[in-house]
């Protein structure tokens, strides 16, 4: 599903009850945030992140931080996206919420806002 998109690790095998995928070699988000700042950069990349989902397909548009990689090469991947047909949700919320414990929200919603307005008007009807 999302084979086309430079944001998911590569699809090399699968069967029943394996699957294997390309090594993404970089840091988590919610660990790099934890000694790094959030940088303007860094926004637009989890809106990239955010806007990969819904253009492959996704119904659940939101990840753990922890499976969202930025690599040495300055990109972001997200990988295990085992449960992204399974749930719908257009606000994502788990990535506020960690943005929220390292107190980057405020900085985060402000920068969309400002910069993607049409992105934060979804995210504001569809919160709850």
């Amino acid at each position: 599903m999302a084979q086309t998109d430079s944001h998911f690790p590569k699809l090399y095998l699968f069967g029943e009850d394996y699957i294997i995928r390309e090594y993404i070699d970089g840091i988590e988000l919610d660990k790099y945030l934890s000694s790094h700042f959030l940088t303007e950069d860094l926004s637009n990349k989890i809106i990239e992140i955010y806007e990969a989902m819904n253009l492959v397909g996704y119904t659940r548009l939101d990840a753990a931080p922890f499976h969202i990689f930025l690599t040495s090469s300055n990109e972001i991947k997200l990988i295990d996206t085992a449960r992204a047909m399974k749930k719908k949700t257009r606000y994502p919320y788990l990535i506020i919420k960690t943005l929220q414990k390292l107190g980057y929200k405020e900085q985060f919603l402000d920068f969309v806002k400002t910069n993607r307005p049409d992105i934060y008007r979804k995210w504001l009807n569809n919160s709850n």
